[in-house]
């Protein structure tokens, strides 16, 4: 893990940030955002691994075949069982020492919870949740799950789903009751429905201009939350 012995973070360690994202449940476009929040990453200059933990790569695999993107990969592994999930994160460190820079995980809540979070390797989760109270107490509940410090020691933010403009003036900065920050939101697109990506003349369907402004903004709120950063190679 990217920590001292005292667990604290270390900037000069090696090896990638682990950045998971989780959801309570289906529908939040969460494959679709990985790729597109590892895509804004990228172009910040850091060099990203998108994980499939979810079991349902369809998604994601479609999104990486329109095209290889410079300094942005994707792997699919067999679904480890929940204990497995430290060694999975712990290998997937070692391979990718000093060529990748963040590890993304595409993950489901209920998979992360069980398979310990961040005891497991992971240096920050990002709940993704409906932008309502309810989805609020959702990222209440998965952070007390893992253990969660409170903040501004705590190590899990929040990302409202398939929101839009008008209602994100209204927004707050943090959850009511655990105070978890609000790293943003994305809007809906409903041209990335589906398990695969539909085509249009021939070409991918990408996301309009507001979701992808969206991510972006989202990246780089998510960059100094998670604390990435480009990895130089030691001396």
């Amino acid at each position: 893990m990217n920590a001292s012995v005292d667990g604290r973070y270390n900037p000069d360690d090696q090896d990638a940030r682990c950045v998971a994202l989780a959801q309570d449940r289906r529908g939040h476009g969460q494959s679709t955002f990985a790729w597109y929040l590892a895509r804004a990453l990228v172009e910040s200059g850091l060099r990203v691994l998108v994980v499939d933990l979810t079991g349902r790569p369809a998604r994601l695999n479609a999104l990486a075949g329109s095209g290889a993107i410079r300094n942005l990969g994707t792997w699919t592994p067999a679904i480890p069982h929940p204990p497995q999930l430290a060694a999975l994160i712990r290998s997937a460190r070692q391979q990718t020492r000093g060529r990748v820079d963040v590890l993304l995980l595409d993950i489901d809540g209920s998979m992360l919870e069980s398979g310990g979070g961040f005891t497991a390797g992971v240096d920050y989760v990002l709940a993704l949740v409906d932008p309502t109270e309810n989805g609020q107490r959702a990222a209440d509940h998965l952070a007390e799950q893992l253990g969660d410090a409170p903040p501004p020691q705590g190590q899990l933010g929040v990302v409202f789903c398939r929101a839009n403009e008008t209602e994100a003036e209204h927004f707050p900065q943090q959850t009511e009751h655990r105070h978890l920050p609000i790293a943003g939101y994305f809007p809906a697109d409903y041209l990335l429905a589906g398990d695969a990506v539909g085509q249009r003349g021939g070409h991918p369907i990408v996301p309009h201009e507001g979701y992808l402004q969206a991510v972006a903004r989202l990246s780089r709120m998510i960059k100094r939350l998670a604390r990435l950063r480009r990895i130089t190679p030691a001396d």
